[in-house]
């Protein structure tokens, strides 16, 4: 994936501002930053190894990317020997204190300076193997110095951002305060000066944001038609003419709302008076039937005594 990724650099114009092939490669090793953890020597050199790619494609764009220089505090904060009143604030994939947070601690003074400046082999990310804990060191060794080059690196990238001195504030505390160089060969410590140097000074405080003294004159326009307005929000005409309309109005609608309603309590009398006629005129066929129908039982009967006399 880091060929991959190198190669995208090289075939793309890294500068765009959104591109279908590097903006999502940029995205990859930011969240690979963010989100990976870093426990032991290879993710170091793989992180270190993400963050020079990092820095190859916003050269020329001079992006700001916060993943960068969380991710290059962190590997600094693997080097400090005593993690007590750190002053700057450590965030993930890293931890302030706890397992694996001494990756880059130098334990023996031997291998602290016999080191030489030695090119992080890329094989670093697959497997490494030392035959004593001096290699290892130089091995921390050569982790740091490429760590404190990317932190040179992206000093003079932003060195133009009005927020310069608030993001490197936190390493500038590291190497002042609770990174030690000592015992380190002379080109950690020039390293580490001139990083120190670049990043020197107290963050600036900015000027609140305030209004003007003065209000700005206005542009000359034309002159508004004002029309007035009075309570309850009715807009009415300043002549005569006007206001007599809007009394004839407001009269028609209230004629027109009183026939209405005049209209409607006539049509519910007809209909009560409709229903009750209706209802009248059935009690009244209801009675005639059941008349009917009780004659012609009273002759049937009569008619079956007759017929049962003759028999």
């Amino acid at each position: 994936m880091l060929i991959y990724l190198k190669i995208t650099a090289l075939l793309f114009p890294t500068s765009d501002f959104r591109h279908p092939v590097v903006t999502p490669a940029l995205m990859y090793i930011s969240q690979a930053l963010t989100k990976c953890p870093v426990t032991t020597l290879e993710e170091v050199t793989s992180g270190l190894i993400l963050c020079c790619l990092a820095l190859e494609y916003v050269t020329l764009s001079q992006r700001f990317v916060p993943e960068l220089i969380n991710f290059l505090l962190g590997i600094l904060h693997l080097a400090v020997p005593v993690k007590q009143s750190l002053g700057y604030t450590v965030v993930p994939p890293f931890r302030p204190v706890g397992k694996n947070c001494d990756l880059l601690v130098i334990r023996s003074a031997e291998g602290a300076e016999s080191w030489s400046r030695k090119t992080l082999p890329l094989s670093g990310v697959q497997g490494l193997s030392f035959l004593s804990e001096v290699e290892r060191d130089h091995y921390r060794l050569s982790l740091l110095a490429t760590c404190l080059d990317l932190v040179k690196r992206s000093v003079l990238l932003y060195k133009s951002l009005s927020s310069f001195d608030h993001i490197f504030q936190p390493i500038r505390i590291l190497l002042t305060k609770h990174l030690p160089v000592e015992s380190c060969s002379t080109h950690i410590k020039d390293l580490h000066q001139e990083v120190l140097v670049s990043v020197s000074g107290a963050p600036t405080l900015q000027p609140p944001l305030v209004f003007d003294k003065k209000k700005p004159i206005p542009l000359k326009l034309f002159t508004p038609k004002i029309v007035e307005v009075l309570d309850y929000g009715k807009k009415r005409g300043s002549s005569k003419q006007e206001r007599e309309r809007e009394r004839l109005k407001h009269k028609y609608k209230k004629e027109f709302k009183g026939a209405l309603r005049e209209i409607r309590k006539d049509t519910k009398f007809l209909a009560r008076e409709k229903l009750t006629e209706i209802m009248s005129r059935d009690l009244e066929r209801k009675r005639k039937v059941k008349e009917l129908f009780g004659s012609l039982a009273t002759q049937e009967g009569e008619w079956k005594a007759m017929k049962r006399r003759k028999k």
